[in-house]
């Protein structure tokens, strides 16, 4: 809910040159990434989309909302097609946030974190 939230903020008020600079750079760092640092990169592009949305209070909410999702992902096996898949989904995240579509943006993190849910729940339940 908190990403989605900050999602529909960002695309509906634009990031700014500045802000699409970060997320566009999150979102190359999170491509770039060896295996082993990928979720720290994840992390990070997150976090930038939240931030972006411009509110200290969901910063913080968020910030530790990830960090309990940090702990229960870091429990299963990183598996290279989900996160060919997440690479997919936050690429058009990207292009969404960035083109101001806010309704969009906030479907692509719904499936996003859905995709992240049923994987969790496939691995730990």
């Amino acid at each position: 809910m908190l990403e989605t939230g900050a999602a529909d903020l960002v695309a509906s008020h634009g990031p700014g040159v500045q802000g699409a600079q970060r997320l566009r750079a999150a979102l190359d760092a999170t491509r770039e990434a060896a295996l082993d640092d990928y979720r720290r990169q994840d992390t990070l592009f997150h976090l930038t989309l939240v931030e972006l949305a411009g509110s200290p209070s969901l910063n913080a909410q968020y910030a530790a909302a990830r960090a309990t999702l940090n702990d229960l992902l870091g429990r299963i096996p990183l598996l290279v097609r989900n996160l060919e898949h997440a690479q997919h989904q936050h690429t058009a995240l990207v292009d969404v946030v960035l083109a101001g579509d806010a309704e969009a943006s906030r479907a692509v993190v719904r499936e996003h974190c859905a995709g992240t849910a049923a994987l969790l729940r496939g691995f730990l339940l």
